[in-house]
């Protein structure tokens, strides 16, 4: 029997298969869902980021005409077309940016929609023939958002879902860190909840110092939970959301790190997309 979290994948990918994409340049997402049986249009929604009307086999999706990015009203519509594929009981959907971009453990059918986005833009196999077997880098994870015509973050997190390296996306705000992903492989904590160390990268952007161009090592205590190795050191490059005040930053595991002591509670959960509030109870705004 299938499970519920598998059943964005295979709908995205049966639907990729039967249209047979084979390239990121043949994903028009318009085309897709108009193909599906749902219109799409483009208008002034002030109080949410798409909108889906059904009606029987047929629907309309709406994406707000303001949203800037190429990548995220693309993903708009992708989201709205999970709904519609997804969703049968349901003859009006309204989505604000919050259910796009902070999902929220207690809206399923909001996760579901997310994860069919991201199948349908970033298609697995599609994908991973594209990430290539160069070293982690926010310049690799651009390059593919162009190809995929896909925001960065979306791309980063899709990105670490799928490489075979260890590394992580980790996203911050007012020098804080708010949240990450990790690759399989990757096989850390990253400090979620506590203030940038002054010796990460993320921390100067917020300190007024410019970003480097470039991948640069810094000591992993500084972004790594636990008893870690004081001499370890891993690869951070970051680059800011300027519109958000957040900086994204991809770290990968260049050389081993080994634990002191005792490796960290494994079962720490994740603070990431999943869990659009603070520890407080306040939900992150950016």
């Amino acid at each position: 029997m299938q499970t519920s979290s598998l059943l964005p994948f295979l709908k995205a990918k049966e639907i990729i298969k039967s249209l047979r994409i084979l390239n990121p340049s043949e994903i028009h997402i318009r085309d897709i869902a108009m193909e599906r049986g749902a219109f799409v249009r483009e208008r002034t929604l002030e109080t949410s980021e798409g909108r889906l009307i059904r009606r029987g086999r047929l629907g309309i999706i709406t994406v707000n005409k303001e949203i800037p990015e190429r990548g995220r009203k693309r993903f708009a519509i992708a989201h709205e077309l999970g709904h519609f594929e997804l969703h049968h009981e349901s003859q009006l959907i309204i989505c604000t940016e919050q259910d796009m971009f902070l999902w929220n453990e207690s809206k399923s059918q909001e996760i579901e929609a997310n994860d069919f986005a991201a199948n349908i833009l970033m298609p697995e196999d599609i994908f991973s023939d594209h990430i290539g077997s160069e070293s982690p880098s926010i310049d690799v994870v651009a390059k593919l958002a162009d190809e995929f015509r896909t925001t960065l973050t979306a791309t980063a997190l899709r990105y670490v879902q799928l490489s075979s390296v260890p590394c992580a996306v980790v996203v911050s705000k007012d020098n804080f860190v708010r949240w990450y992903k990790k690759s399989n492989s990757f096989e850390f904590h990253v400090k979620v909840g506590e203030k940038l160390s002054p010796n990460t990268y993320a921390f100067d952007f917020f300190d007024g110092i410019e970003l480097p161009l470039k991948s640069e090592k810094v000591p992993a205590s500084a972004w790594i939970a636990g008893n870690i190795d004081e001499e370890a050191d891993i690869m951070e490059h970051s680059v800011a959301l300027n519109r958000y005040n957040v900086v994204l930053s991809l770290l990968w595991i260049h050389k081993e790190i080994r634990f002191k002591y005792r490796r960290y509670d494994e079962d720490e959960p994740e603070h990431d997309l999943t869990n659009p509030f603070t520890p407080d109870g306040k939900r992150w705004q950016w």
